[in-house]
This record gives C-alpha cells, structure tokens and sequence, in this order.
C-alpha cells in the first residue's frame, strides 16, 4: 500500500493547453521532458493529443523514443539535445556536429549561454524545418534582455523565409510573442509569471496519507534534532510521505499542508518517509489525505518556503509515488 499520491487532473491540463494555443499565433506544442515534469509524459501527451497537440519536445533520445510508442505517426517529436540516431525524432540541432542528412530544427543561441548555435554561425546548408530559441527572461516581460534576444533572432529567421519558428515559452505565449509556442510549466499548473497572479488552472494535486494520530503534551519536542518544541498540548498527525516522496525538506518548521480546505502547519523536520503537521484545530483520523500542494496550497507556494521553483518541486516527486488519472471527460 503506497501513502502518497499525485492526482493529475487531465481536464485541467487540456484546459492549459487550450488557453495556450489560443494565445500562440502559429498554434502551441508541448514541452513533455522529464516525464512531463513529474506527471507522467505519456498519460500527459496522449490527451494532448486528443486536443490537437501534434508538436512535442523532449530533452533526451531515450524519452523522445519512449513517447514515440504512444503517438501517432503524424505527431512531431523534437529532442532538445541535439543528440539522435533512431528514426521517427527530430534533433534539435545545437552544433556542427549535429546536423545530419534530413530534416533538423536549428536552435539559435541568442542570450542564454547553454546551448545553440550563436547567431553568427547558424549554417545556411541544412534541411531547417523549425528555427527556435528561448527567452531567458520572459517571466518578467519587461526585462530588457527579451526585446535583444527578439531582435537577435529576428536577423537569423530573416534568412530562412518560410521556416516556422518557436521562440515562446509558457510566458513568452501570453506575453504575444510570435511563432510556434512551446509551454511547459504553464501546461501543468506553475505560474508562468514572476511577481504576477497565476492565470493557470490547478493541474497536480500531491498528498500523504495520515498514518497515525498523536497527543504530544507542551514542552515536548518533535522530530529529528529536536528542532520544534510545542507550546502547548498538541494534536499531531504523522503523515506518510517524506523528502523521498518529494516533500520538500526546507518546508521544515515553516511550510504548511491541507485538510478539506484547512491549511495546517509542519512541526519538526521533514524526514524520507514522513512529515508531522500540528492538526489541533480540526478533526482527523489514520487513513485522512493531506495536500502537500495542489487547488489549497499553491506549488508555487510550496516552491517559494523551499526556496526554489515549480519545476523543481513538480520533477522531484518521487518514483514510489502513485500517479492517479481520474476519469476525464476528453475534449471538454
């Protein structure tokens, strides 16, 4: 029996897509690596499918090959790192070394120091079906750096008429940038924005399960270290589900989880397998789901105690965890 659970909610999600595409000119792909940051990337791609969906983007051979068993023929997969030998994928092409006999999409370096090709040394001689770059900074959109890394694409597409492009990302889409969007975060519910409300709807929803139910008297302490002691006489839920499960370890002593809608406070450090939760103000008993992130407490909230961001809390959930897909209603 498994004590912690990720729900993805694929009505959601398609909902996320379809916002997307309304807001991307040329219609929006879906970035699926890192097994479409932790929800499961073929579940994810088939119903992103089932929407339209006919461009997608992995990061590895290895997934682009796994995602190929689940779509279509006529589905497009390009993999970021350049590096593929099977048939079936586009490379994203980065170096010289990378460009091959058939069709590749050329990715153009244009402010982010990783990979690509810089603007000066785009090769002219290759089968280009998509030209693509990404935005450093299109979380804040009025960074500067978005309009430079504009203007320095826009001098290379000018060589390759015809070719469609991809620039955008989840906020360069909604910031009206042109081109092919490829979303990631905004598909699965993070906040594509800095400083801004999230405009996504809830995708993933993670939560522990109540194992058991404790009276800890004032004055005692609580966990490993001793690092909280209560003030009072406490009701303490000792839930299963722990740093190894995804549980962020920096939401020790300052982050809080949810019950049917009431936000509860972690006593003590999270360990690997559990996570203790000041429970005093409401009812509960062994067998209760808490929600570590989800519709109550923000993953973005989440990513702020522990110092990081969505991506990473949403990629860190852990492989035990069992993913659950409720029945959607497809195309709603």
């Amino acid at each position: 029996m498994r004590h912690a659970r990720l729900t993805v909610d694929l009505d959601s999600l398609a909902a996320n897509y379809r916002t997307f595409r309304a807001r991307a000119p040329d219609g929006a792909a879906a970035v699926v690596k890192a097994d479409a940051y932790g929800l499961g990337m073929n579940p994810v791609a088939a119903r992103l499918a089932s929407e339209g969906c006919s461009r997608f983007f992995v990061a590895t051979e290895a997934e682009g090959l796994a995602l190929r068993e689940t779509l279509a023929a006529d589905c497009d997969i390009f993999v970021f790192s350049g590096e593929v030998s099977a048939a079936g994928l586009f490379p994203v092409a980065n170096q010289p070394s990378q460009l091959r006999a058939g069709p590749v999409a050329l990715h153009v370096d244009t402010g982010m120091q990783r990979l690509g090709f810089a603007p000066e040394d785009v090769p002219d001689h290759a089968e280009v079906v998509l030209l693509l770059t990404h935005l450093a900074c299109a979380d804040t959109p009025d960074d500067p750096l978005n309009a430079l890394q504009l203007e320095r694409f826009e001098a290379v597409a000018a060589r390759f008429p015809g070719v469609p492009v991809s620039i955008a990302n989840s906020a360069g889409i909604l910031n009206g940038v042109r081109g092919i969007g490829r979303p990631g975060i905004g598909l699965y519910g993070g906040n594509p924005y800095s400083g801004r409300d999230n405009p996504m709807r809830c995708v993933a929803t993670l939560e522990g399960q109540i194992l058991q139910v404790r009276h800890v008297p004032a004055g005692e302490s609580v966990g490993y270290g001793a690092s909280r002691v209560v003030t009072r006489d406490t009701t303490l839920a000792v839930v299963g589900a722990g740093y190894a499960d995804g549980v962020p370890r920096l939401l020790s002593n300052r982050g809080e989880v949810a019950l049917r809608g009431v936000r509860l406070p972690i006593l003590g450090r999270v360990s690997m397998d559990l996570t203790q939760v000041d429970a005093t103000e409401v009812a509960i008993e062994p067998g209760d789901w808490v929600e570590f992130f989800g519709p109550t407490v923000g993953v973005d909230e989440v990513a702020a105690w522990s110092e990081t961001i969505a991506y990473e809390v949403l990629t860190g959930i852990g492989r035990r965890v069992e993913r659950r897909y409720p029945a959607t209603a497809v195309g709603v």
